[in-house]
Parts: structure tokens; sequence; C-alpha cells
């Protein structure tokens, strides 16, 4: 069974990988495509996750805020998911040894397990609570650590970038 440093090596040798790599154009447009895409993921997950700590939009329910912010934060997400994985492509093997790589794909991950744990408990009694202009402490938690592993991710992934 190959390991996985001999598949970042294996990636990072193929043609996708050397044309990302290699092309004057091609990774620019994609970093500047990933850094598009970031600003508008996490740009609206963050107006969603104030909203739940109860500094901004306060008159509004959370499910109005989120439902309106949702398909961005998702179209974001996923358009941040394919260029980044281009981006890993290209350089797949420094990357993979990076520390701080490790590190953002810990931050993601937890982030995913903050949204699981905030729809699976939270949001099924947001009837309860939709309207107030503060929401319950646990729906705070959620948007605080949500806004903290956001930020941590953002900083992983430039510390990346900067093969520090």
């Amino acid at each position: 069974m190959p390991s996985l440093l001999s598949i970042t090596q294996w990636l990072e040798a193929t043609a996708l990988g050397t044309a990302l790599r290699e092309s004057s154009l091609m990774f620019p447009i994609v970093e500047g495509t990933h850094l598009l895409a970031l600003g508008v993921s996490v740009g609206t997950i963050a107006i969603a996750d104030l909203r739940l700590l109860g500094i901004t939009m306060k008159q509004e329910r959370v499910s109005d805020v989120m439902g309106q912010l949702l398909p961005w934060s998702i179209g974001g997400f996923i358009l941040m998911l394919v260029t980044g994985t281009l981006l890993f492509w290209a350089n797949a093997t420094l990357v993979y040894v990076s520390p701080w790589f490790r590190l953002k794909v810990l931050f993601l991950l937890l982030a995913a397990v903050n949204v699981l744990m905030y729809e699976l408990t939270i949001h099924r009694r947001i009837v309860e609570w939709d309207r107030d202009p503060t929401p319950p402490l646990p729906a705070r938690i959620a948007g605080f650590c949500s806004l903290l592993l956001w930020a941590l991710v953002i900083a992983a992934g430039r510390m990346t970038a900067y093969k520090l």
C-alpha cells in the first residue's frame, strides 16, 4: 500500500499538477479565485455567526439571516474546496509536510464538527428563540467557535502559503 507521501509525490508529478505549478497564469488565477471564494464563504458565515452572537441584525430572525446567507456560504465553500484542491495538487508534497497545512485541516474538521453539532442540537430548537435579539448561550457558543475556527483556518492557510 502506498504511503500518503508517495501519493502526494505522484499527484504533483501528474500533468495537471505540473501545469498548475509551472503556468504563469493558471496558478495565480486558481489562487485568486480561492481567496475570493474564501471571502464570500467565510464572510457570509461571519455575518451569520455575528447574528448568533447577538451582535448584529438583532431585529432580523436568525432563520431569515441564515436562509439568505446559506446559498452564498455553500457556493463559496464549494468553489473554495475545488480551488484549494487544485492548489494542493500543484504542490502536494510541500504542502503535505507542512505543519501549518495539517493544522489547517484540523481546524477545518473542527469547524465541520461545530456546524454538525449546531445543526443536530441547537438549530432543532430554533423556533423557540428565532426572534430573540440575543440567541441562547449554546447558539452563541457555536457562533463564537465558528468565528474562531475560521480565523484559525485562514491563519494556518496563510502560514502554509508562506512556507513558515
